[in-house]
């Protein structure tokens, strides 16, 4: 592994209240197929005001992580075993402290894993705590965070703007709700709740947001330097989960500017700070097939699937197979994909946009693909909402309408690969020649970004516009 990032230091904040906390929740199936973008990535969400407890996810804004004194020292899946120890040892009167600790560390292990059962353990342990806490607050926005990390967008809203009638400045809740506004497509609004965290609490936790803001708007390079910046605070507090998530969006920044070397050596850091990290692992993967390292991939790819069977990774996974020529295995995947999707339809809309970019780039189920990008829309306006439905229209005929969505994608000139690909495929079917070979060359230099199938495709669509022809 190469030398790691160096960002120039920001000014100690240790005396940050310990006990006011914002905090990461990168959860990886929060998200999505896009919002590891940097998607994902993770997902950026806050929490908390119990007194000296580390809340949900990973990193606060005085570098405090996990729960209780051990914090992100100690492994998520040691903090619940322990914590849930401590609950079930006082029978039906655990105190509501135990509670909370209990439900940060299952936050801190879907943080980790992405594993939707931890949300939900969380979210039962709150349901128990708000019965028996004198203090509502610390709850709350940790209810808050959980539905944020579900995709109750509305509801994550709700709880935050609630807690900040009480208070203008909680930074729970200036956190989360910013959070959520981002999410569903509400730029400026977010934008004005991070402005005041900033001016509250500079720290590795809003310079994250930050930096997913100026990539979303179209200034990369200002997001590589601020996630930089959470890097190195983050390392200096010395948290792992921390350290991981940090370098994880890191390296989804990397790669989506085409730094494909730099962005692996982001991935194995975040592993070396925390070792099965779902995210970087599929992150890892993810480069060493565009460094030409296909059965690497695949041995890296088929263990975060064994840990985590997300939409977006199998299917990789079976493209990858496909491509080494392993059709059968290929269909497996495919079919577990299916199989996730009949279960999702039970569960919640968390594996929406995944299940949709799923079926538009395998020409599977396109009307459902349509129906579903249209119903997360109407929810959840975000660039890549529009980007998901418009390569679902697309590929469903709509070129019209595809071309429309796609204008909408492009809107803010998120400088994503993916959002390029799509466009430009669109563009070309349309005749616009010059727009099409601009968006199609961003999307060729950034192809570390695109599934493995689409990187020979958009390839010849370029080449195509290259050599005078209008579509691919």
């Amino acid at each position: 592994m190469t030398t790691r990032e160096s960002p120039a230091p920001r000014p100690n904040h240790r005396w940050l209240r310990r006990g006011v906390l914002i905090l990461i929740a990168a959860v990886a199936v929060a998200g999505g197929s896009h919002l590891a973008a940097p998607s994902s990535p993770a997902e950026l969400a806050g929490a908390a005001t119990a007194p000296d407890i580390a809340a949900p996810g990973a990193t606060s804004l005085d570098g405090a992580t996990g729960s209780g004194a051990a914090g992100g020292l100690v492994p998520p899946a040691e903090r619940v075993a322990f914590w849930e120890r401590r609950v079930s040892a006082a029978g039906s009167s655990p105190s509501y402290l135990d509670l909370i600790y209990l439900a940060d560390a299952y936050l801190d292990e879907s943080r980790a894993s992405g594993d939707l059962d931890d949300l939900k353990r969380a979210q039962t342990a709150l349901g128990v705590a708000a019965g028996v806490t004198p203090d509502p607050k610390a709850v709350e926005g940790r209810q808050a965070l959980v539905a944020f990390s579900l995709h109750e967008w509305q509801e994550a809203l709700r709880i935050a703007n609630s807690l900040l009638a009480q208070d203008p400045q909680n930074l729970a809740a200036l956190g989360v709700s910013g959070d959520a506004l981002l999410e569903t497509g509400q730029v400026d609004a977010a934008r004005q709740r991070y402005a005041t965290l900033e001016q509250l609490v500079p720290s590795p936790a809003v310079w994250s947001r930050l930096g997913r803001l100026a990539f979303l708007t179209g200034d990369p390079q200002s997001a590589i330097r601020l996630v930089s910046e959470a890097v190195s605070g983050a390392i200096e507090e010395g948290y792992p989960d921390a350290i991981a998530f940090y370098r994880f969006q890191l390296g989804e920044l990397c790669r989506q500017i085409g730094q494909v070397d730099r962005a692996s050596d982001n991935y194995e850091a975040a592993l070396t700070a925390l070792p099965d990290y779902v995210p970087a692992t599929v992150g890892l993967a993810r480069t060493r097939e565009a460094q030409g390292r296909r059965a690497e991939a695949i041995t890296i790819l088929e263990r975060a699937v064994a840990r985590l069977p997300q939409p977006e990774t199998v299917a990789m996974l079976g493209d990858l197979y496909s491509l080494d020529g392993n059709q059968d295995k290929a269909e497996q995947e495919y079919a577990l994909v299916d199989g996730i999707a009949q279960l999702a339809r039970a569960t919640g809309s968390v594996y929406d946009r995944q299940l949709t970019i799923f079926d538009a780039d395998h020409d599977r189920d396109l009307p459902g693909a349509v129906a579903r990008a249209r119903e997360e829309l109407a929810v959840r306006g975000d660039v890549y909402g529009y980007d998901a439905l418009a390569w679902a229209l697309y590929k469903s005929g709509d070129i019209a309408g595809a071309a429309a969505a796609a204008r909408q994608a492009l809107s803010l000139g998120t400088p994503d690969p993916r959002i390029a690909f799509h466009a430009g495929v669109i563009a070309a079917a349309q005749g616009e020649t010059d727009a099409a070979r601009t968006l199609l060359t961003r999307a060729v230099a950034g192809s570390s970004m695109l599934l493995p199938l689409q990187v020979p495709v958009a390839e010849a669509a370029l080449a195509q516009l290259e050599g005078g022809l209008a579509r691919p």
